[in-house]
């Protein structure tokens, strides 16, 4: 019953643009990987656009210099159950308003949150920035990363930058089929918002980009409430095959 609960609450799904152009490929990319998921599960989308609020950021150093609609993006993608991040490739990376919208994200807050990765590029010499460069960022924030990314190229999609080839929709199909098992069990489903709220709020009083903070290695994750109840676990099962074995 718990199960068949969980598969009828929508997905809160988070997804951001690194494009700095609208219309975009990327923007385009992500809406087709937006769209194959809403055919498959339910889902609550929130799709915060660089080329939207860009301009927005300004030279801000504190979370609280920014307004209050950046402020509210960045607190949908902590309580999000899942990221859908994408970018174009600039100089063999992400974007830099797509980085810096993420420096202000608080350090904690997506500890296990599942992040399906992609990016657009001029060719098919950058496809390996979804490993080199996406991965990391997400790993830093000890996010998981799901393990099919969609890369797309510019002849991909039309001059109306709309996705036109069948390959990258295989791809995006593939990505999304390998998605949906770890997505719909996801526990902290529709729950994270409450779960992560005073992060947010402290984010939104002091967090700076500039600012040294010191944190565990392993961090509390939001999605297993209780990491030494699932420790005494794995310990308990490693003390019962010593004394089979004795």
């Amino acid at each position: 019953m718990s199960h068949q609960n969980n598969l009828s609450t929508p997905l809160n799904i988070v997804a951001v643009s690194g494009g700095l152009n609208s219309p975009s490929k990327t923007e385009s990319l992500v809406q087709a990987i937006l769209d194959e998921l809403a055919e498959a599960t339910q889902i609550h989308v929130h799709f915060i656009k660089l080329s939207e609020i860009g301009p927005l950021l300004g030279g801000a150093i504190y979370r609280n210099q920014l307004p209050q609609r950046v402020q509210d993006d960045l607190a949908a993608v902590e309580a999000a159950d899942a990221l859908i991040v994408g970018t174009p490739v600039y100089r063999a990376s992400f974007t830099g308003l797509f980085k810096y919208f993420f420096d202000f994200v608080e350090q904690t807050a997506l500890v296990d949150v599942l992040v399906l990765l992609a990016a657009s590029g001029g060719s098919d010499r950058h496809a390996l920035v979804l490993e080199h460069q996406l991965r990391p960022l997400f790993s830093f924030f000890q996010a998981q990363t799901l393990p099919i990314g969609v890369y797309a190229t510019d002849r991909d999609f039309t001059p109306e930058y709309t996705v036109k080839s069948e390959q990258l929709a295989d791809r995006v199909t593939l990505a999304v089929a390998r998605a949906l098992p770890i997505l719909e069990w996801a526990p902290t489903k529709g729950k994270r918002a409450e779960v992560i709220k005073a992060k947010t709020e402290q984010a939104n009083q002091n967090l700076g980009i500039n600012k040294q903070i010191e944190q565990a290695e392993v961090l509390p994750s939001a999605a297993v409430p209780d990491l030494d109840a699932a420790e005494s676990r794995l310990h308990q099962k490693s003390n019962k095959n010593l004394t089979q074995v004795a």
